[in-house]
């Protein structure tokens, strides 16, 4: 039965509505209205984004600590022509398919390595989920506003860990800086110093409830980021669960 209300979704009348919605949305954007865009829209917030890197003097350098498998980077490059792309990830299960993500993206460099505020290695928690991976032990009071299974612990190993501002070279103009590290933020801000006063805007993912033990929070995050003299633009609707509003991404600007 599920299957027929697939097939009928975008012939009822609601389906049609939802239909010219995402169009007009997409539009309103300044992008095509093909499901290509749309997606990519979607996976990088791109209604976030402020308009000098919608419609950039010249092509930018994308920061992406947390890649994963590389749908954000993806997402970026198909909107938006790069200058280059850095994109960190610790986890060997998502290598392979990042790494064929980026070669197809021009200048871009894969960092097999966990970010934050010091050097050396670190252990890393690696769950179910490997979006939901992390440096720091997961709080089990949140599991349960996940999916089944999304936190459990597969392994624990250690992966290098480096700073941005030793890997980012001097004079890299960051359009956009994007950190999904699941609670370790602030120890990325923490080694991104020089990098972050030669960044345009920063997008964030940013919990509401506490994931990890010793995880930052909105609070933490908004201050830290605010004494880096950005300020927050926008912020996406939150993910929520049986504890309320979880996390949402938030977007914000470099003060001029």
């Amino acid at each position: 039965m599920s299957i027929f209300k697939e097939i009928l979704r975008p012939f009822i009348p609601f389906g049609i509505l939802e239909r010219h919605r995402r169009k007009f949305q997409m539009t309103s954007l300044g992008l095509k209205g093909t499901r290509e865009y749309e997606k990519a829209a979607l996976a990088c917030r791109y209604e976030l984004w402020p308009l000098e890197l919608r419609h950039p003097v010249k092509p930018w350098t994308l920061v992406d600590v947390g890649a994963n498998t590389g749908e954000f980077s993806a997402a970026v490059a198909t909107l938006v022509q790069l200058e280059s792309v850095h994109a960190f990830e610790p986890q060997p299960s998502c290598h392979v398919q990042l790494s064929k993500i980026l070669q197809s993206i021009p200048n871009s460099r894969l960092h097999p390595a966990a970010v934050g505020a010091n050097t050396g290695e670190i252990e890393l928690f690696c769950t179910a989920n490997s979006k939901l991976s992390s440096v720091l032990s997961p709080a089990h009071s949140v599991s349960n506003s996940y999916k089944k299974n999304d936190f459990l612990l597969k392994r624990n190993m250690m992966v290098p860990l480096v700073r941005l501002d030793d890997v980012i070279p001097r004079g890299t103009e960051i359009g956009l800086m994007k950190i999904d590290v699941q609670g370790f933020e602030l120890s990325v801000l923490a080694g991104a110093e020089r990098s972050l006063r030669s960044t345009s805007a920063l997008l964030m993912e940013v919990n509401y409830v506490k994931h990890y033990e010793d995880g930052a929070v909105f609070d933490d995050l908004y201050n830290a980021v605010r004494s880096h003299g950005f300020h927050l633009a926008g912020i996406s609707s939150p993910y929520s669960g049986h504890l309320g509003p979880l996390w949402a991404d938030a977007m914000f600007i470099k003060e001029v």
